[in-house]
């Protein structure tokens, strides 16, 4: 069942925002939330006939979750790209915990029922080939940007790869693997940013359908950048340039689809243990294998690998980065 839903209300939810002049609280009001809900009824025999309830957002049309938001004791003005950052991390969480194919399991009573049926499982890994951009836009006044690569299927499992400094035109050749869940309705998101003093900038974006692609087959593509993959926020229209990406998406066999799912739960501990560290903000934030000093890689049955295995601050965490064309098998 697919339920238009349609909710406004206020709120009273304050946000602790940390930035280098200290912590500020920022408060969130006038919540509207604008989607689709899926609710999927698993049948049973006995009463009460349903034995759980899977219930998640639909990516199309896209969730609009719209709110104000007001610096207490002052104003955002002052707080240049606060408010980008809080947008992008309420869509990260909707889209990485709400939006199908992830979802929320309600066991309803009544006919005994194992939950972990229903979650969501790795369908697949797709290989990631970061090779170069072109023309891309500068955004230094003196000198030319920074460039560095960001792809994620799921925004909780971003990679990136290394900075290459004052170049438009960049060559990375790096490879990482990412899970998929659902290739039907999945995509690789790739972002281009300009590593800066303090906040870096978004140089373009771009998204591939991970359906586009077919199993085993090794495809080349070639993405332009926009401002935005929202063309209704886009206002400026100039070109961004090019980056181009190699992709091969692997469908698992039962045995990978258990060795990944565990390797998944193995990497959410070790962001967690890295953000505690101080290694990252958080959770969310993308990984390169330049945070462990090496460019360690694994190959065979590894599903994901290890990015780096002794890091100073964090210990041990997970993550799969190949980086240029030289392998070490572990």
């Amino acid at each position: 069942m697919d339920i238009d839903l349609r909710w406004g209300g206020d709120p009273n939810i304050v946000l602790e925002v940390d930035t280098p002049v200290g912590n500020i609280p920022i408060q969130l009001k006038d919540l509207q939330v604008f989607t689709v809900v899926r609710v999927i009824f698993h049948l049973a025999e006995e009463m009460p006939c349903i034995s759980a309830l899977l219930v998640a957002l639909l990516s199309e049309p896209k969730p609009r979750i719209d709110y104000t938001l007001k610096a207490v004791g002052g104003s955002l003005t002052g707080l240049p790209g606060i408010s980008d950052m809080i947008d992008d991390t309420v869509e990260s969480i909707v889209t990485d915990t709400l939006q199908w194919p992830h979802r929320i399991v309600v066991p309803m009573g009544g006919t005994a029922v194992d939950a972990s049926e229903f979650e969501l499982k790795p369908e697949g890994r797709l290989t990631v080939t970061v090779v170069r951009a072109n023309d891309l836009k500068n955004l230094e006044m003196i000198g030319k940007s920074d460039p560095y690569v960001v792809v994620h299927i799921r925004p909780r499992f971003k990679v990136k790869t290394k900075t290459i400094d004052n170049n438009l035109s960049p060559v990375w050749n790096e490879t990482f693997e990412l899970i998929a869940e659902d290739r039907e309705t999945q995509g690789l998101t790739v972002e281009v940013f300009d590593k800066d003093i303090g906040q870096d900038q978004r140089l373009g974006i771009a998204k591939v359908r991970l359906s586009e692609l077919e199993p085993e087959k090794p495809k080349e593509v070639n993405l332009r950048l926009l401002a935005s993959l929202d063309t209704l926020k886009v206002k400026d229209k100039k070109d961004r340039g090019t980056c181009t990406i190699k992709l091969l998406y692997h469908l698992f066999s039962k045995e990978e689809q258990l060795v990944a799912l565990e390797e998944e739960k193995r990497i959410l501990e070790a962001r967690k243990e890295m953000k505690e560290a101080g290694v990252i903000e958080s959770t969310a934030d993308a990984v390169d294998a330049s945070a462990s000093g090496s460019s360690t890689a694994t190959g065979g049955s590894g599903i994901m690998g290890s990015v780096g295995r002794e890091l100073s601050k964090a210990g041990k965490f997970m993550g799969r980065t190949i980086t240029g064309h030289s392998k070490r098998i572990e």
